[in-house]
């Protein structure tokens, strides 16, 4: 195997085609491959048309209570959604199996029929909404919000019919037509500061509780379940037959099939979000020196369920921090961004029914400048010069195969640099 790696053009393992391509005589096997749309029974194809109906009502407003103000938002609105689900479905042609009960040979048999199922989903939704804002005299503001959020399901994992190309023929993926859209209740409570100009701190907690969450069910059944999606022995190209073959027969071999559904488990995810944007001239004016400050924020998110349902790619933890400096027609900005690594699948990845995918901590610092050479030279109609460069620390985006060990993408940018001149005349 050493012989037919080599390094990549950012210096990680990749394979040397032309000589695993040599080794293995592939051009002949790839020109004499059949066609494997019969075991394709066309779940990647159809269509979904919906007519949605909806009205809302709104009042906005604001009382006086005390020496301060509430101002508030409250509304409520109506969804009501039809649905029709089409896919293609094809399924073998009974004249390809003789009254003995045997197949035609390779080459005389009949095309598989194909036909159009379609499926009408209904649903009504009530969506109220509501926020208030009270004035803590004239820095500081406390908010209440909440609210009832719909999501509908992934278009593509609601079309009928089966897909089933591994050439190992142990897995296949169905469509659910039946998916619901799921529903959340959010809650936030925020405070705000304002320190004076553009300064402000906040602080900010939510909830969200979302029920019928969409996750990947997996099901181990008798390949012999497939034949009523026309998934037979006979459709199967020769890698798969072969496979079949060697895990006990039609009878006999196993396949995982996965799909979509709503988990009755409820999902509730819980957050803190923290921002501070200060100008620092308060501290270095005393120096003689103004224009400086900071924006920063950070994000602690936390996920619980009773059961299987899991928000995919959302970071525990992430921050942003950005240093500037604006005065005079210069202005020069440096931000980092990173978060930490989360969950990225559902299991039974490569058919693995433990594994899934899973991303790295990313950190990445970016420069930006601009120069107003008309401000700091007082050149009538002088042009702007900008000057940027992204991810300067040369930061790798990396993602894994159950194990921190097993890589299974990585994404290396590289340093970019950026200078731009921009005028008028």
């Amino acid at each position: 195997m050493p012989g037919y790696l080599k390094p990549g053009p950012a210096g990680f393992v990749t394979v040397d085609w032309p000589a695993f391509a040599a080794a293995t005589n592939y051009d002949s096997f790839h020109d004499a491959a059949p066609e494997t749309g019969a075991a394709n029974t066309g779940a990647s194809g159809g269509a979904i048309r919906e007519v949605v109906k909806s009205a809302f009502a709104t009042l906005n407003g604001a009382q006086q209570i005390g020496d301060n103000t509430l101002r508030f938002n409250v509304g409520v609105r109506y969804v009501n959604t039809i649905q029709t689900i089409t896919g293609r479905v094809s399924l073998p042609d009974p004249r390809n199996t003789t009254s003995t009960g045997a197949s035609l040979p390779d080459g005389s048999r009949y095309v598989n029929i194909v036909s159009e199922v379609s499926t009408r989903n209904v649903y009504s939704k009530w969506l109220p909404a509501a926020t208030f804002a009270y004035d803590l005299g004239d820095q500081a503001v406390v908010r209440v919000a909440g609210s009832r959020t719909m999501t509908r399901p992934d278009p593509s994992a609601q079309l009928p019919g089966v897909n089933f190309g591994a050439p190992s023929a142990d897995q296949a993926n169905i469509g659910n037509p039946a998916l619901k859209p799921y529903m959340s209740t959010n809650l936030d409570l925020g405070f705000e500061y304002y320190t004076g100009r553009e300064g402000v701190v906040s602080f900010n907690a939510f909830r969200k509780s979302i029920e019928g969450f969409t996750n990947t069910a997996i099901n181990t059944v008798p390949f012999a379940a497939l034949a009523q999606y026309g998934i037979t022995f006979d459709t199967l190209n020769a890698n798969q037959q072969f496979a079949i073959q060697s895990r006990g027969g039609p009878g006999v071999a196993q396949v995982q099939v996965t799909s979509q559904v709503n988990v009755p488990n409820k999902l509730t995810i819980n957050g803190l979000e923290f921002q501070w944007v200060q100008p620092l001239d308060f501290l270095t004016r005393m120096i003689g020196v103004t224009g400086f400050g900071f924006n920063a924020n950070a994000t602690i998110v936390d996920q619980r369920s009773d059961g299987p349902a899991t928000a995919f790619g959302v970071s525990p933890f992430t921050y942003n921090i950005t240093g500037f400096y604006e005065k005079n027609g210069v202005m020069l900005r440096v931000a980092t961004t990173s978060r930490q690594g989360a969950q990225n699948s559902g299991a039974a990845q490569n058919g693995i029914p433990a594994a899934a995918l899973f991303g790295t901590d990313y950190t990445t610092y970016d420069f930006s400048s601009s120069f107003d050479l008309d401000k700091i030279f007082g050149l009538a109609g002088a042009p702007q010069l900008t000057v940027n460069v992204s991810n300067f620390t040369d930061a790798t985006l990396r993602s894994y195969f159950q194990f921190e060990n097993a890589t299974f993408t990585q994404y290396k940018p590289g340093r970019q640099f950026l200078i731009g001149l921009r005028g008028t005349f």
